[in-house]
């Protein structure tokens, strides 16, 4: 596949995933295609050498994984590389519509992870993610996903604010509530309740609608920039380029001695404290839900996690054109200029002498551009999902990422050469 045909897939999967519902959705669609087969945890697992299966909980996150075409005994351990599927965005609350001068009705919603709250205003915004419905007495999930540009978030004239532009604290409550419609002539005066609910049931075409979890979403497409488009624009960059580069590598990769383990959690943005995040026990269940189906007893299996290795992929921030003074002065990343090895002093990122190691040597005896990050030290940074996820199933690990501009804006800028990087690197190291 060339470059411009690995960015247009791209392109595609990041159009299609504006929740991390759809692009769990998608992944599956595409792992079934491949001949990938479902699993379910609540049944026992029965796993062919060389086999290639997958499983997802809460529709959010997924566990992907192929094995070797080996004997059990041949196996030494996984090679483990995860990402997440989540971005920053404004959740729906429950009763959510809020009549505003007796003629508009917007959206009450509250944020969902760290985002710039300026970035959001004025653009067209879907409304999506799932909803639960009743179905033949159970409980049946579906996704969802309303027209584009059906709400937006007017920004304030400046004429009615003169100081805008000299740096304004924006309510989440007051400020960011997404216009949805205007009330029925005949109805003004009155309450608008249900719009959402009636919206939900024409699309779904069922009534039986018992909860959702919706989420205002930017609807904008991924383009192309720059002179030589060398640039890519795009919601939800962080972290859903990640994924697609190890949803690539995993396709690609064959599997010699290592089971390989492509882990896609939910939540990263707002602390992975749920059942489908990092810090649960989705990853060491799968785990040992594969030591277990291959007959692996406890002690064969803390060998295998004892030779194992983790990539953390996560984004990290490229070196910013008109703000170079927030970056560190001798690690500075830049677009295109391939992938980001990222360290932290306080290991707020897993990469550590060996992990880095292991990770250069990769990169340098296969012709991978590699870029090194560090926070600037008077500017604190955040945090990702490998330390998180070792602290289930401890290994060595390493925090790589793309360089990106803009992060958790609602329009991201990367560059269009380092995704082939990442996910030639993520195939190298699966098909060890």
């Amino acid at each position: 596949m060339t470059m411009q045909e690995s960015i247009q897939e791209l392109m595609a999967f990041l159009d299609y995933s504006v929740t991390s519902y759809h692009a769990v959705e998608m992944l599956q669609n595409t792992l079934r295609q491949e001949g990938f087969t479902a699993l379910s945890e609540k049944k026992r697992w029965t796993l062919d050498k060389g086999g290639s299966y997958y499983v997802a909980r809460n529709d959010s996150s997924v566990m992907v994984f192929r094995l070797p075409d080996c004997t059990t005994d041949q196996i030494r351990g996984f090679h483990v590389y995860a990402a997440h599927s989540d971005s920053p965005a404004l959740k729906i609350k429950e009763h959510p519509e809020i009549d505003r001068e007796g003629v508009y009705v917007s959206i009450n919603t509250e944020l969902y992870g760290n985002m710039i709250l300026s970035t959001w205003f004025d653009r067209p915004l879907t409304i999506a993610g799932r909803v639960c419905v009743e179905e033949a007495g159970g409980i049946v999930t579906k996704t969802v996903r309303l027209k584009d540009n059906i709400c937006l978030i007017p920004s304030l004239a400046i004429h009615m604010n003169r100081n805008v532009n000299k740096g304004v604290a924006f309510s989440p409550q007051s400020d960011m509530l997404p216009l949805l419609t205007m009330m029925d002539p005949a109805q003004r005066g009155g309450t608008a309740k249900g719009i959402l609910h009636t919206l939900l049931a024409q699309t779904l075409k069922t009534q039986e609608i018992l909860s959702y979890d919706l989420y205002v979403e930017n609807c904008e497409k991924a383009v192309l920039a720059g002179v030589e488009d060398e640039f890519i624009m795009t919601p939800r960059y962080d972290d859903l380029a990640c994924v697609f580069a190890g949803l690539k590598g995993i396709l690609i990769g064959k599997p010699s001695q290592y089971i390989d383990v492509l882990a896609v959690f939910d939540n990263e943005e707002v602390g992975s404290l749920t059942r489908q995040g990092a810090d649960s026990t989705f990853f060491r269940d799968t785990l040992e839900n594969i030591a277990d189906a291959l007959g692996v007893d406890n002690r064969s299996f803390r060998t295998w996690t004892a030779d194992s290795m983790m990539l953390s992929a996560d984004n990290g921030h490229a070196c910013h054109p008109n703000q170079g003074g927030k970056a560190d002065p001798t690690n500075r990343p830049y677009l295109n200029g391939g992938v980001v090895l990222k360290y932290h002093g306080g290991q707020q990122y897993a990469t550590d002498a060996y992990s880095a190691a292991y990770v250069r040597k990769l990169c340098r005896d296969n012709g991978i551009s590699l870029q090194t990050y560090a926070n600037h030290s008077d500017i604190p940074g955040g945090r990702t999902l490998g330390n998180l996820a070792m602290a289930q199933v401890s290994m060595a690990a390493a925090d790589i990422g793309l360089p990106q501009l803009a992060m958790h804006s609602a329009y991201e800028t990367g560059g269009t050469k380092d995704i082939a990087a990442l996910a030639r690197l993520a195939a190298l190291f699966f098909g060890q």
